[in-house]
């Protein structure tokens, strides 16, 4: 109609089976459910020799006590296990290292456990290459002999390492570039569907029947749906690319920057703030005040129905120890603590371990398309810092965030 080709259905099923990684689920008596086809080509079976059978099946007896003593039991207690790296056995008997993700998940008939992992072969082969690298140029030192040698072989390494690093810098760059050409190529359809619906609505609104004049709203809601959902991950995508610089933010004017734009994009201009004093940090800009809009946003939107929504941030300086990830380390430096407490309609505290996921709503029929919070996970963990939830229904909702004071481009130490 008028020119409008119409957008093809999306591959998800496609997208699962052939994602360049391999993902499995299985169920609480430890028999493989499902696998996708990425499985079966790496490690050589049909999908037949697999469903139903252990899970312990495409393990190396090396990767079965990996997982007695390490996987299970933190998806028992913990419900998942990340980035673990164990081996599978493929169908010949080959040994594969693979980095593992695994979560639990609770079902009507029972538990079940989706894993997904990625073949680390490669680079373990650079890891090696660098270690014999390292231990050539060791030996040349200690003997004068090889020296102009192992100038040579190191010159070589460092020349394969630079190719190896553009390649990925331009791998980046394509990235970056097919994710703002869909955006702007999804958004197009979106909004001509929008400007013909609007135009229709203008023009030939009495002339409808009431399904008629119903469905036009409907396509003008999915619609603006569907750009807002284009934008929202394109968005989320963009900042992986983390190519905007370090510099010092005023926190207090991101905050009015993405007041501003909250009341701007439709959202409560009664929206009230009482604020503590912000402090200036080093950081991206752009990324702060994303952070700041989506919250605000998110306070906006989940408001109480027919009441003024209030938001309290507070504002402490303390230390934390910057070592997130590793246990027994400690290294204390300045953190700023910024709570976000609003009056709206809360959650049950149960979901709070999900609201951070990309397009995952804990009520369907609320606004938003999934995208914000997300966002605001992102945002912090790109500034190496933390961001948690306590929520409970009808009693409104806090955000607490921690983002270091400066940005270390050094670990701590070197």
């Amino acid at each position: 109609m008028l020119g409008v080709k119409p957008m093809p259905t999306f591959p998800m099923e496609e997208l699962l089976q052939c994602a360049p990684c391999g993902l499995f689920s299985y169920n609480g008596d430890g028999a493989l459910v499902a696998v996708n086809d990425t499985v079966l080509e790496l490690l050589g079976y049909t999908r037949d020799e697999l469903l139903g059978r252990p899970m312990t099946t495409i393990l190396t007896l090396a990767g079965r006590m990996f997982c007695e003593t390490h996987v299970f039991p933190l998806l028992r207690m913990q419900g998942r296990a990340d980035e673990l790296q164990l081996p599978l056995r493929s169908k010949g008997g080959g040994s594969i290292p693979v980095l593992l993700n695994a979560i639990r998940k609770e079902h009507e008939d029972g538990v079940l456990h989706h894993c997904a992992f990625m073949s680390v072969r490669e680079r373990g082969k650079y890891e090696d290459e660098l270690l014999r690298s390292k231990r050539t140029a060791e030996e040349a030192l200690r003997n004068n002999e090889a020296l102009n040698q192992a100038r040579q072989a190191v010159e070589v390494h460092a020349r394969d390492l630079d190719q190896k690093i553009s390649q990925l810098e331009q791998r980046n760059q394509d990235l970056t570039r097919v994710s703002t050409a869909l955006a702007q190529d999804l958004r197009q359809p979106a909004r001509q569907l929008s400007m013909f619906a609007c135009l229709f609505t203008r023009e030939d609104w009495e002339g409808l029947s009431v399904t008629g004049q119903h469905s036009l709203e409907r396509i003008k809601t999915v619609s603006v749906k569907m750009e807002q959902l284009v934008m929202g991950l394109h968005q989320f995508m963009a900042l992986d690319v983390l190519d905007e610089p370090i510099e010092d933010v005023d926190l207090l004017e991101s905050l009015g920057s993405a007041r501003h734009r909250v009341v701007e994009m439709g959202g409560s201009p009664s929206l009230a703030l009482r604020c503590e004093p912000l402090p200036v940090i080093q950081g991206r800009r752009r990324q702060l005040m994303l952070l700041f809009f989506h919250l605000l946003d998110n306070a906006a939107k989940f408001r109480k129905p027919r009441g003024e929504a209030r938001l309290d941030i507070g504002c402490q300086l303390i230390e934390h120890n910057s070592f997130r990830s590793i246990k027994d380390k400690y290294h204390y430096t300045d953190f700023v603590r910024i709570t976000f407490t609003d009056n709206g309609i809360g959650f049950d505290p149960l979901h709070r371990s999900h609201v951070f996921e990309v397009l995952r709503k804990l009520n369907p029929d609320t606004p938003g398309i999934g995208v914000g919070l997300a966002i605001c996970r992102k945002v912090v963990e790109n500034h190496h810092g933390s961001i948690s939830v306590e929520s409970e229904p009808g009693r409104g909702t806090q955000f607490t965030i921690l983002l270091p004071v400066k940005q270390q481009t050094r670990s701590p130490g070197e």
